[in-house]
């Protein structure tokens, strides 16, 4: 069965849009990016995927989590590095639980 020019032409249509819709999801995950949220009523928390460090910044207390609700949980298996900042007063149960990656933290005096 021989195909027509325009069954061809449609194949190869189809293929390039196979082959563009990936395209994009390789450069997004590429690209570093960079979650925030709260983890105390002064305190926030930010996590760079690239580098896998997780930091605690602004003042007081950080809230205390169940075994698996921490707002980073989501991060827990790529989290390699934890800085909390100088001002922060607690860290909070289960902060870091699963997070068995996790092989520096930097907790201030």
């Amino acid at each position: 069965m021989k195909k027509s020019k325009a069954s061809k032409f449609l194949s190869i249509v189809l293929s390039l849009i196979m082959v563009m819709s990936v395209i994009p999801l390789s450069m997004i995950s590429a690209n570093a990016a960079t979650v925030t949220g709260t983890c105390g009523d002064n305190l926030t928390w930010t996590f760079n995927d690239s580098t896998g460090t997780l930091t605690i910044s602004g003042a007081g207390e950080m809230y205390d989590f169940d075994y698996e609700s921490s707002p980073w949980i989501e991060y827990y298996n790529e989290i390699t590095s934890v800085v909390i900042g100088n001002s922060a007063t607690s860290i909070g149960e289960y902060a870091f639980a699963y997070c068995e990656s996790l092989t520096n933290i930097a907790i201030p005096d």
